[in-house]
């Protein structure tokens, strides 16, 4: 691949989905300092293995993948070294009781919440183990076909497909008295 090409390839097919794996990196991380390393990261290591990217292809999908895995290795690293981690769930522990979300500012701050992302929903998402968060993040607010997260995620299509309805299902068990309160909604499916 010429200098030139590859530049090409990296900058029209990968770089534009920059504030999309920024974003993801965001709601796994929990905090943006730790997204933005993650994400030059993911793009460093994108640029290196630019030869085993098949132009064309789901650049999308590739840099999850890439992404994943190092938020995967960098969580375990952490962990080794003893450091605390500061996710959605420990940063909701630690709240002020004052402000509900306070533990989320900086995720406020980064515009990373929606108005549609209330309190009872980041709790909810919160509750999800990181497979289970990753994947309908993907699917749900990045409108990933379950066949592409299969591929980032480097998991059988069957294992995303169970994964996503057991986190579905979580999240409706979770979010059922919120619906019903704030918006009529009430829950009818069998979620045995």
């Amino acid at each position: 691949m010429a200098r030139t090409t590859r530049e090409h390839v990296f900058e029209a097919e990968l770089l534009v989905h920059y504030q999309v794996v920024y974003n993801f990196l965001l709601r796994m991380a929990g905090n943006g300092s730790d997204a933005a390393d993650l994400t030059q990261e993911t793009y460093a290591r994108a640029y290196l293995k630019l030869d085993h990217y098949e132009s064309g292809t789901n650049g999308r999908a590739w840099l999850f993948c890439l992404a994943r895995n190092l938020f995967i290795n960098d969580y375990r690293k952490r962990k080794r070294r003893g450091e605390q981690e500061l996710d959605e769930r420990s940063a909701y522990q630690y709240r002020d009781e004052g402000s509900p979300m306070a533990g989320f500012a900086d995720l406020r701050i980064a515009g990373a919440l929606d108005r549609d992302f209330s309190d009872p929903i980041m709790r909810a998402m919160a509750l999800l183990n990181d497979k289970q968060r990753a994947i309908v993040l993907m699917a749900d607010l990045y409108d990933f076909a379950e066949k592409e997260i299969a591929e980032a995620m480097e998991l059988p299509l069957n294992t995303v497909k169970s994964v996503t309805r057991r986190a579905r299902i979580a999240l409706i068990k979770q979010l059922q008295g919120y619906a019903e309160r704030t918006f009529g909604i009430v829950n009818t499916r069998n979620l045995g």
